[in-house]
């Protein structure tokens, strides 16, 4: 009979790359899911974690919310996974959308028999298990040679072509100018199918790749059955530890150059833009109104407003609000109350998600919803924000990229906008931007 997930043993281990293991593990665990959760960014930050879960023992398969919880709660164990961005059609009415090139499940979380929890500034690794045969057999995994991922794209596609990307722009524009909604963040699809089949070793090289193209705070690779999830995001939707929350959106958006004055200048034009400040403002505006339904009155605040973080291939506008969950919530209520993420979204945040809808016409599956892990018993939770994110299935692809939309916005520079956030991706895959 299996040991109960809270009474795992742990063992402190001579520390390791946690993307060394990761790769150890791609190239000797096929057969079942795993989940890599890694902080790329974050080596030098107090109590910044990775972790890698494998070797699953029970999984929540669903498109119930409700569901899901009562599971979790019956279970009381840290489960690891995603949540997409349809899940929020169960906690308000929503226009429904067609299905995805890639149609997973809504809800896709597990809890396993083995977790590593990395502590990067420390340099500390602990393993959670239940069988030491278990443990050392992972140990005892031998790195191999990779073969080379000889690959190419040989269909492509979007919901949208870049002319009538620039005409849904206009037409929301309209729509703000008549006072529907201030700011909608209008997503692009897109997808295709490879040459071959991925298997768990050659998806894991696209996110080796990528962690060097565009490392992200909250990377993370999910093997999920025939599924691969590739993510580099560099947005928190929501952390919660001991009573503290916090989310930090990203909203404003300036593309890096290889040129040193010219990437500098595009930094500053993002940091005293008026139409980036703006779009960042409303975003902390509608996340402060979410937290405020489940903290303490009086201990929602603003930290590092109009912050500009740069990374790889973009530069970003983030701020953070932070609050004190009240006593009679949970982690649940927080996620309810909170979904999916503001910054993905526009404000306010209902009216902007059904103008999405009607023009994007697309479920957008796991993008712009969450993955990470929640812990009922000890009332944490990790997600991360489901941007630039690759999701493979088999030889199909997909992959989203969007923008906050204004009536100030310029729908040329939107476009760019989208390609830029797209570039790693473009470039992880071979694929010229069209």
């Amino acid at each position: 009979m299996a040991r109960p997930q809270e009474l795992m043993q742990i063992k402190h281990l001579k520390y390791i790359d946690p993307l060394k293991l990761a790769e150890i593990i791609s190239q000797n665990y096929a057969e079942k899911n795993w989940v890599f959760l890694y902080s790329a960014l974050n080596n030098n930050i107090k109590n910044s974690l990775s972790f890698i879960a494998l070797f699953p023992q029970k999984e929540i398969v669903a498109n119930d919310f409700s569901a899901a919880k009562k599971a979790i709660l019956a279970s009381k164990k840290k489960w690891f996974g995603y949540l997409s961005y349809e899940v929020a059609r169960q906690f308000e009415k929503l226009p429904k959308t067609k299905k995805s090139f890639i149609d997973l499940p809504q809800i896709y979380l597990m809890n396993f028999s083995v977790i590593f929890e990395f502590n990067h500034a420390e340099k500390k690794l602990i393993a959670h298990f239940e069988d030491e045969k278990l443990l050392q057999k992972i140990l005892n995994w031998q790195r191999k040679k990779s073969p080379e991922n000889k690959f190419f794209v040989k269909n492509f596609d979007s919901n949208f072509s870049n002319n009538s990307y620039l005409e849904e722009i206009r037409q929301i524009q309209q729509m703000i100018a008549c006072g529907d909604f201030y700011q909608t963040n209008l997503t692009r699809k897109f997808f295709g199918q490879f040459n071959k089949k991925f298997n768990s070793e050659n998806s894991f090289n696209l996110f080796k790749k990528l962690s060097r193209l565009s490392p992200g705070n909250y990377m993370s690779f999910l093997k999920i059955n025939d599924a691969k999830i590739i993510s580099s995001s560099p947005e928190l939707f929501l952390e919660i530890k001991n009573n503290k929350i916090l989310s930090r959106p990203i909203k404003g958006t300036s593309p890096r150059s290889s040129n040193a004055k010219e990437d500098l200048q595009n930094k500053i034009f993002l940091k005293n833009s008026p139409k980036e400040r703006a779009e960042n403002l409303m975003i902390v505006d509608l996340v402060r109104n979410d937290l405020a339904r489940i903290c303490k009155a009086g201990s929602v605040k603003v930290k590092n407003l109009f912050k500009i973080n740069s990374y790889k291939t973009i530069h970003h506008m983030s701020s953070e609000i932070i609050g004190e969950v009240a006593p009679e919530f949970t982690v649940f209520d927080c996620i309810e109350n909170c979904f999916p993420a503001g910054s993905m979204t526009g404000a306010p945040k209902i009216k902007a998600m059904e103008a999405a809808a009607q023009k994007e016409k697309l479920n957008r599956g796991i993008y712009s919803g969450a993955i990470g892990f929640i812990d009922d018993k000890n009332q944490q939770l990790n997600l991360s924000v489901v941007i630039r994110t690759l999701i493979i299935a088999g030889d199909k692809f997909e992959f989203q990229v969007g923008g906050a939309i204004t009536y100030d916005s310029k729908p040329e520079n939107e476009l760019l906008e989208i390609f830029s956030k797209a570039k790693a991706i473009l470039k992880l895959i071979n694929k010229k931007q069209s």
